[in-house]
């Protein structure tokens, strides 16, 4: 359980963070922010509610299993989806989205 949850909070609830911070254009980044995160507020709530229903009808190795498809999963498409954005500022990440450019990392 230490494992799994040290692998969440080192890799993927990082990446949700940051995605939150960089993925809303300015003009509407701060009301954005606060409807992401009472939505994944309100996911994290209704997991932790859940987790004792489904670890006793399913047992925990399953539970924890079913978790693990589920981060590898957001794993692969953070990969696939989410560009670099290291050395852009959130202007010019915005402006590559408006015209439909990905966006580069410069050398």
């Amino acid at each position: 359980m230490m494992l799994f949850v040290a692998f969440v909070q080192c890799f993927i609830g990082t990446c949700v963070w940051l995605l939150l911070s960089e993925m809303f254009p300015l003009a509407i980044r701060g009301f954005a922010m606060g409807i992401a995160v009472f939505a994944l507020w309100t996911v994290n709530a209704a997991i932790s509610i859940l987790f004792p229903i489904v670890v006793e009808a399913l047992g925990s190795t399953v539970t924890f299993g079913l978790f693990v498809l589920v981060n590898l999963a957001s794993l692969m498409s953070v990969s696939r989806f989410v560009p670099e954005t290291k050395g852009q500022s959130l202007e010019d990440v915005e402006a590559h989205f408006r015209h439909g450019e990905p966006v580069r990392v410069p050398a």
